[in-house]
């Protein structure tokens, strides 16, 4: 209010001063005159530096008059909080103009005091204020001060917190000090919640639909417990549009009521008042032109006889758009009339106005200033001259935000100078698209293992010393511990030769000692990856492999061992093919994942083999947001003589967790006791997992599997399994996984060792 205050008498200032200039000359002539000086005027303390005003200006010595840019100016000032108020005058000559600019400036800030205030001592208050002496006292910084105050009652149960403010002048010319005012209310942190009233759904499902949450045993971590009367009216809101969602078309319920208990404890109550269940008599269209209701009418969630549902008809209204949309008819409107029609049913008529045709006319990128304008092109559907497609217009937004390089995508049609067309515009704020970063990892398999890893995601190889701006990725990393080393260092081109194909390339070196205690494996070699998209969830993949693998036995091994011992060139040649549809990498709630493989060795080098693989996932979202995975793989491999590095294993984190890393399979050697492995493995497992609070998952699994020696032989004679428990921690560094489980079904008597831990970051099921 105060800075509109400020805004609007500024404004009739201008007026004023343009009023003055008429008087001595009109504004036509003043236009064609050069300002040949601008004077910088103080009513009160010079607490804004004249050069800092100036430079805030459009208008310039040496430019000639506009009004227009007069009143841009006043604006400019007042908005930035430079200026308590200002009038800027003109003093015309014979052929020159010179302008008068007189401000009242903002107070500077003297300090920040509290008062009203017992929760929080006065220093707490102000260390996160972050408000440093000297800083002019505008709106903003005032705002900014009382959310923080806010933020902070807010955080240890105070939902009733009213923050006021004054500004006190200070002895010290143009310096003041901000007063807090703080009525801090009584403290209310929630013990339950609950509902009255509600039969159609169940009290649990409405409190899962809630963002406020009851105080848990991690509250001081996920601040479960407490009320923002914001965020409650939000939760409100989304429990009646749940019951309108299922047909209760007059479903309401007042604000939530506090029944408050001991030790600043309450319960929320909500009574509910449902109201009849409505059902859909008739969905019909209003008159159309473009399209007929046969057209639209097997698109529709919404149907005759179904419970009526206000989501569904979101979800209609976005759908019918879309189709017109397609067509280019960029300003179809379409509005649901909803009517009674006898006891509790109604019918829904969507009327549609489908307005004007459009073509594309210019596409316009604005923002990039590291990011090559290609680099955004090359993922716009729409070209100048096509239908104008509203669809593609989202579809543009979400391929640029997807791509990591920008905070912000805007992506919006504007008018054309061209009759029958629409603009394009794109708006973008880039980000920092490059990371260094390093630290500790860990697992049960390969122990502690430091990383550093050096990423740019917007990569460009053209371009020396800075080497962004290309659209390419470039990854290099580092890993390093008492049981492996790798290096590698790669980089992806995702638009090879201008289309939508993606060309890669990676050199690496992968030292393993955690595989067996009879041997150490290093792999050194390069490959060349190529992806093309088949679909927006699914794509094929080809790669082309080289490497030296050199397998180094132990002196003490047995023959088995000392059979596998020496240096091997693996050419290879992998193609797969993959269908993704889960709703997230980590954790997903719905969606399957599955991956079909071959890989043929023998375009040279020692290793002559055929690989088959198969793996895949399938998730279900299921009651109080628990999910239910199904996840499993097969491999098999053929050649006369299949080496140790190609061979199947079982056993660990990554299949049957309930025995030891590599531990199941046939062909156990009897002096060591470890597994040579088998040519066809598979495994398949079943995991639930139950939210506990925010970012941890408790989750219950049963692990089954088989590896044989045979190639192509899925005899499940030799099936082991196993059950256990776990957690899953999605923290900050990455997702930690915590398993433990103990063999329930073991054909191998010494494959049974008892319960078994593991632990892991970057898990993904």
């Amino acid at each position: 209010m105060r800075k509109s205050l400020t805004l609007i008498t500024s404004l009739l200032s201008l007026v004023i001063a343009m009023s003055f200039i008429g008087t001595a000359q009109a504004q036509d002539d003043l236009a064609g005159k050069r300002i040949t000086s601008i004077t910088v005027k103080y009513r009160g303390p010079q607490t804004v530096a004249r050069q800092r005003i100036l430079d805030n200006m459009s208008s310039k010595v040496g430019q000639k008059f506009s009004a227009d840019k007069i009143d841009d100016d006043i604006k400019n000032l007042v908005s930035k909080g430079l200026v308590e108020d200002v009038d800027i005058l003109a003093d015309p000559g014979a052929t020159t103009l010179r302008l008068i600019v007189e401000i009242d400036s903002q107070s500077l800030l003297a300090g920040v005091g509290f008062t009203n205030n017992s929760k929080f001592k006065d220093k707490d208050l102000l260390k996160d204020l972050e408000l440093k002496p000297g800083t002019p006292i505008t709106d903003a910084v005032i705002l900014k001060g009382r959310n923080k105050i806010l933020e902070k009652y807010n955080a240890f149960g105070f939902p009733d917190v009213i923050v006021s403010h004054r500004i006190k002048p200070t002895r010290n010319s143009g310096y003041s000090d901000l007063i807090y005012s703080i009525a801090e209310g009584q403290k209310s942190v929630v013990r339950k919640i609950r509902f009255a009233g509600n039969r159609a759904i169940q009290s649990h499902t409405l409190r899962n639909l809630m963002k406020t949450k009851q105080k848990g045993i991690f509250s001081f971590i996920t601040k479960s417990g407490n009320i923002d009367l914001d965020k409650l009216e939000d939760d409100r809101q989304l429990i009646l549009e749940e019951y309108r969602n299922k047909g209760y078309l007059r479903a309401a319920a007042p604000r939530f009521g506090r029944i408050p208990l001991k030790d600043g404890r309450v319960d929320l109550v909500l009574n509910i008042n449902e109201g009849a269940k409505y059902t859909v008599n008739r969905v019909a269209f209003g008159p159309m032109k473009i399209f007929k209701p046969a057209d639209l009418a097997p698109a529709l969630r919404l149907v005759a006889g179904r419970a009526y549902s206000a989501k569904k008809i979101t979800e209609d209204i976005k759908t019918i758009r879309s189709y017109y949309g397609s067509k280019g008819y960029a300003d179809a409107n379409v509005k649901p009339i909803v009517t009674n029609s006898g006891a509790n049913r109604v019918n829904v008529t969507y009327k549609v106005t489908e307005g004007s045709f459009y073509r594309v006319g210019r596409v316009n990128i604005a923002g990039n200033n590291k990011t090559r304008d290609r680099v955004i092109r090359q993922e716009i559907p729409l070209k100048p001259g096509d239908n104008f497609n509203t669809v593609d217009v989202e579809t543009t937004r979400k391929k640029l935000q997807n791509l990591d390089y920008f905070g912000e995508v805007y992506v919006s049609p504007s008018n054309s100078s061209q009759k029958g067309y629409r603009n394009i515009d794109v708006a973008v704020t880039e980000k920092k698209t490059g990371s260094l970063s390093f630290g500790v990892g860990f697992s049960s398999v390969d122990s502690i293992v430091g990383y550093i890893n050096l990423e740019q995601r917007n990569f460009d190889i053209r371009n020396p010393w800075s080497f962004t701006g290309g659209g390419q990725r470039f990854a290099m990393n580092l890993r390093a511990g008492a049981e492996r080393q790798d290096f590698s260092v790669s980089l992806t081109e995702p638009w090879f030769l201008g289309r939508r194909l993606s060309l890669g390339g990676e050199l690496y070196y992968k030292g393993s000692q955690f595989f067996s205690d009879e041997y150490d494996q290093r792999n050194v070699g390069a490959a060349i990856k190529i992806r093309k998209p088949l679909g927006k969830r699914s794509y094929i993949r080809a790669a082309y492999r080289l490497e030296q693998i050199n397998i180094d036995v132990e002196q003490d091994a047995s023959q088995d061992f000392q059979d596998e011992d020496g240096d091997f060139i693996r050419s290879a040649l992998s193609l797969n093919y993959v269908y993704d549809s889960r709703d997230a990498l980590t954790t997903p709630r719905s969606g399957h994942k599955i991956d079909l493989g071959i890989q043929y060795s023998g375009l040279g080098g020692d290793v002559d083999s055929v690989g088959f693989s198969v793996a895949g996932a399938k998730h279900w979202n299921l009651w109080w947001d628990s999910v239910l995975t199904l996840r499993g793989a097969a491999n098999v491999v053929e050649g006369d003589n299949v080496q140790i590095f190609e061979r199947q294993f079982l056993g660990g984190a990554r299949s049957l967790r309930g025995f030891e890393f590599r531990d199941v399979g046939p062909g156990r050697d009897p002096a060591s006791g470890e597994i040579l492995g088998g040519n066809t493995s598979a495994y398949i497992t079943a995991e639930m997992t139950f939210p506990v609070v925010e970012n941890v998952r408790v989750a219950a699994f049963y692990d089954a599997g088989f590896v044989n020696e045979d190639s192509f032989d899925f005899s499940v004679d030799q099936l082991h399994a196993d059950v256990g428990l776990g957690l899953r921690l999605n923290l900050p560094f990455g997702p930690l996984a915590l398993d433990y489980a103990f063999p329930i079904k073991t054909p191998d008597p010494e494959a049974d060792k008892g319960g078994q831990f593991n632990f892991y970051i970057n898990y993904e099921f």
